[in-house]
């Protein structure tokens, strides 16, 4: 079916005052909005995000948080109630409203005040600060006061952890410090109190108990032959009556002589003859000794019946039992510091066990502490990066100017944009009432709904004055329309709410 632009046409010019009626609604509803709509002036500034002046390969910052996450804190501490309430009592923002509760004020401020992050794939990082207000000079003042907020929270935030890690490690170094020291005293004490069963001691005392051992079985031995010496002096005493054993007498000078003078014969024989004035002398020479040596016997017989006594075996018995005394007590003395040489020895396995806990706890404590120490280290070095303002920071790259004109959208646009959405809603309108009560127009619909063909077709002609009755019909139609809107409008600014407040409401809805 081919289209008919004439025919449409007359349809349009056929609908065209309810057309006219949606059109003139909306655009009234529009220029309503347009003129009660306060203006808005938005200010706007911008921070960077700087990065660290110090290379993370020398020192780095013990400020860990992520950039976003970082962004959000400061953004949630700027939009507290408190502070809210005070950027508007200080800058006057709803003087001209002293009826506003103040959690409206603060409902308010927070879809007057943006904080936005900008960041990308190696690009450098922005936060976007934003301020509303009735006027430039206040959005411009709004929007700065903000920065200096944002800086100093910044500062603050990073300093505050910097700050609070290094405390926190001070106070482990000083707690590992305490737990270090109370195990290096327990330690000392179990030292000084075993002392005699330390494990590094052990060899030294194995050798000694091997040293005395060997000393003991010598004492021992000693002892046992005083003892069996004073028995053989007891039983030849009891025997003989002697007070020692049989023992060969000294030779005098003159019987040395002689045995040597003797053995020289001997020799001489073998190889001289008995004529020989060499046997001949000698012979002579052991004569004579022998002589003096028989006269002299008898006399050394009586010397020798004179000595011994009954108190020499008494004498010789005290000595012997004095000797074995001492050597009892050497051996009582060497027995007893074995035993205690072998009671340390059978404790120094359980000592050495206690001990090892000991200085493994020690040593683990001290491994803490040293890691301890090592990150306090870098802790005080990161706390000075953000105290003196060396590390990642935010800076200023654009501060917040007087804006020259209201923020979009203006009036203008606002009236435009209802005469576009007019257009659109009369022509919705048209097409709305065309499907939901079509009429006959043509033959050809006639035919269709009816199945016949119609040899004729007569217009409808209007009665005088008709067309007019109608057209001011639609006129007051559309009069009464246009006042109800803005009667209705007026209503909701008097009893319900400004309109400038529906306004924002809307507008915050929309843009969620």
């Amino acid at each position: 079916m081919s289209l008919e632009p004439k025919f449409y046409l007359k349809v349009f010019r056929s609908r065209f005052p309810l057309f006219f009626t949606v059109f003139v609604a909306v655009v009234a509803i529009g220029v309503a909005l347009a003129i009660t709509l306060p203006k808005v002036y938005r200010a706007h500034a911008s921070l960077l995000v700087e990065g660290s002046q110090i290379p993370s390969d020398l020192a780095s910052s013990t400020v860990r948080t992520d950039l976003a996450e970082q962004v959000q804190v400061i953004r949630q501490r700027l939009l507290t109630r408190d502070n809210l309430l005070d950027i508007a009592y200080r800058f006057e923002l709803y003087a001209d409203r002293p009826d506003m509760q103040p959690d409206e004020i603060v409902a308010d401020m927070r879809k007057r005040v943006r904080m936005d992050l900008a960041a990308g794939r190696q690009q450098a990082t922005v936060v976007h600060l934003t301020a509303e207000a009735d006027n430039g000079e206040t959005a411009a003042e709004v929007a700065n006061d903000l920065v200096t907020q944002v800086l100093k929270q910044d500062a603050s935030f990073r300093t505050d952890v910097a700050t609070d890690t290094l405390a926190f490690f001070q106070k482990e170094v000083a707690r590992l410090g305490e737990q270090l020291d109370e195990v290096n005293r327990r330690i000392l004490e179990f030292k000084n109190a075993n002392i005699d069963a330390l494990p590094e001691t052990l060899d030294y005392r194995l050798g000694r108990q091997a040293l005395l051992q060997e000393r003991l079985a010598q004492t021992r031995r000693e002892i046992s032959q005083l003892k069996d010496q004073r028995r053989r002096l007891v039983e030849l005493y009891e025997r003989t009556g002697q007070v020692a054993l049989p023992t060969a007498r000294s030779q005098s000078p003159e019987e040395v002589e002689l045995a040597e003078l003797q053995s020289q014969l001997r020799a001489a024989r073998a190889v001289l003859s008995e004529t020989n004035p060499k046997v001949t002398m000698l012979k002579s020479r052991i004569a004579q000794l022998e002589a003096t040596i028989s006269g002299r016997e008898p006399e050394a017989a009586e010397e020798e019946s004179e000595d011994p006594s009954s108190g020499v075996i008494e004498a010789q018995l005290v000595e012997i039992d004095s000797q074995i005394e001492t050597l009892e007590n050497d051996a009582a003395a060497l027995s007893e510091e074995i035993a205690e040489l072998q009671s340390t020895i059978e404790r120094s396995p359980s000592n050495a066990i206690t001990l090892t806990a000991m200085e493994r706890e020690r040593d683990n404590i001290q491994g803490q502490y040293d890691a301890a120490v090592e990150r306090l280290s870098a802790a005080a070095t990161g706390e000075r990066i953000e105290v003196l303002s060396k590390g990642q920071r935010l800076s200023v790259i654009e501060h917040a100017v007087v804006p020259n004109s209201p923020a979009p959208p203006g009036k203008t646009l606002i009236v435009l944009g209802a005469m576009a959405a007019g257009l659109l809603l009369g022509l919705a309108a048209v097409v709305l009432v065309e499907i939901l009560f079509p009429r006959l127009r043509r033959p050809v619909e006639l035919t269709r709904k009816l199945g016949i063909t119609p040899l004729g077709t007569l217009p409808y002609v209007e009665a005088p004055g008709e067309a007019w009755r109608r057209t001011g019909v639609r006129f007051a139609v559309l009069a009464l329309v246009c006042a109800g809107i803005g009667g209705g409008l007026w209503a909701v600014d008097q009893m319900v709410m400004p309109l400038d407040q529906l306004v924002e409401i809307v507008r915050a809805k929309v843009e969620l």
